[in-house]
């Protein structure tokens, strides 16, 4: 055989190895494609139809991006009705990523588009975090494919087989694609993106510190370079607050007032929110430091739209230097009191703004000192509280207006409403010889935290939330709070 005959021969079985590499590649890929996908209920398969919505709208519409303390923060519909704009909440899963969150704003961008970023964090490393999160968010669904970047490629790469593993498993196990029921569901969420299930109560406790996010280099310009992109499309880029567990463990509003000012001096977009009005008590969030319940998100909704319209009417970056964020300060700074002197001094000075709930059972006014008792007169209370040892006590002062004040050794029961009738109250002391227990219900509520001591609960008139609920053990010479 000549050199040339041989050369056709080898070049003919490599093109026949190639062409069955093909085909066995194209086999694989077909029965990987026929396996695929294995989360669709999930929680993170709410993607497909936040994608849908937000392509399937024509003209102007407002899109919020972030993670899920979107989901499990905003009522979308509110914020429609506010604007008579369509709204789209494409909140996900903080394992995404805030850079994975940010590019869903590239999707079907029209003049006149509204997009607000509510991150938690402006620190990031510039990728996914969680690339698991990422496959079950994205699956085969190619049209989603197009949130990765080029730099999410090899992290993507790298967990495709422990992601493919899963799906294996499930498929041979027949468990894929199982609605998992409850909040992290993908039948949990509503047409706009949000999960709509009632939350109530609370179900978390804070214990680490919460202090103001990080801000770094790689956000800002990552930011930055997506409010040009959306202008040069007739689009506006915003970031706007998310919601601050505010209690005990909780930094001082001045802490997240510099951390504002310093993002808003970086960013080309608009800040809009004022951090401090997003600092709510904790009694607000629902399974997680940023998972709000039901009524924390239409206190977080409230505020969003209070930021839009202001953000409309100025079309600046919030202004802390306003008189009236003097009051948000001291309202966020209140749960931060220990000690009830200085505790009567701040409900004085804002007794105008408050109404201030107070219960006492047997024995709350041990070591109670005249300095105290000046406290008392200052936010409203006409007796010269405790009026005897021993007493129960309870009292309603609304904006400085002393609507109930009652003393006696017996069960002591008031009840009525406050904020123009939107708040019921029900305060209970039960009878001396029974120890003497106190309740405080506020829209069938309960927010008296012990049955000892001098029990206080103080709600905003302004703002319509409650600030704060704490006890005082008045036996004790300090006199000390705890929450």
């Amino acid at each position: 055989m000549n050199r040339r005959s041989s050369s056709t021969s080898n070049s003919k079985r490599n093109i026949v190895f190639l062409l069955k590499l093909v085909a066995a590649i194209c086999l694989l890929a077909g029965y990987i494609y026929h396996v695929l996908p294995q989360y669709e209920n999930g929680y993170n398969a709410s993607l497909i139809d936040k994608v849908e919505r937000l392509e399937s709208i024509d003209g102007p519409k407002i899109v919020l991006l972030g993670h899920s303390s979107l989901t499990f923060g905003i009522d979308s519909e509110r914020i429609e009705e506010a604007f008579g704009m369509p709204v789209v909440n494409m909140g996900l899963h903080g394992g995404n990523g805030n850079a994975f969150h940010e590019e869903m704003a590239k999707y079907n961008v029209a003049q006149g588009d509204i997009y607000i970023i509510c991150h938690s964090d402006y620190d990031d490393d510039n990728v996914i975090q969680d690339a698991m999160t990422a496959w079950s968010s994205i699956e085969n669904h190619l049209n989603l494919w197009k949130i990765l970047r080029v730099n999410d490629i090899g992290t993507m790469a790298k967990s495709f087989p422990i992601y493919l593993k899963h799906c294996l498993g499930y498929h041979s196990a027949g468990t894929g694609n199982q609605d998992p029921g409850g909040l992290y569901a993908r039948s949990a969420f509503n047409e706009y993106g949000d999960v709509a299930l009632l939350r109530e109560g609370n179900q978390y406790t804070f214990e680490g510190e919460v202090v103001p996010p990080g801000i770094g280099d790689a956000a800002v310009d990552r930011i930055n370079e997506l409010n040009g992109y959306l202008a040069r499309r007739g689009a506006t880029l915003l970031v706007a607050g998310y919601p601050i567990g505010n209690g005990n463990v909780t930094a001082e509003a001045a802490e997240f007032e510099a951390f504002q000012e310093q993002l808003a001096d970086r960013l080309d977009c608009p800040v809009i929110s004022n951090y401090v009005d997003y600092m709510f008590d904790y009694r607000y969030f629902y399974d997680t430091n940023l998972h709000l319940n039901t009524e924390g998100v239409a206190l977080r909704t409230g505020q969003l739209i209070s930021d839009i319209k202001r953000w409309k009417s100025t079309g600046t970056d919030a202004d802390m230097d306003m008189d009236e964020y003097a009051d948000i300060i001291a309202d966020d700074n209140l749960p931060h009191i220990d000690y009830m002197d200085q505790y009567l001094d701040a409900l004085g000075k804002a007794r105008d703004r408050y109404t201030i709930i107070i219960s006492a059972g047997d024995g709350a006014s041990a070591a109670m000192s005249e300095e105290l008792r000046k406290g008392f007169q200052a936010i409203g209370l006409s007796a010269d509280w405790p009026h005897r040892d021993g007493d129960g006590y309870v009292a309603v002062v609304e904006q400085g207006q002393l609507i109930a004040e009652e003393f006696g050794d017996e069960e002591l029961e008031v009840s009525g409403t406050f904020d123009s009738g939107s708040m019921a109250y029900s305060i209970t002391i039960g009878q001396r010889n029974q120890g003497g227990g106190s309740s405080i219900l506020l829209n069938g509520q309960e927010y008296s935290r012990h049955a000892e001591g001098l029990n206080f609960v103080v709600y905003s008139n302004e703002t319509h939330r409650i600030l704060d609920e704490v006890v005082f053990y008045t036996c004790s010479p300090e006199s000390k709070a705890m929450r």
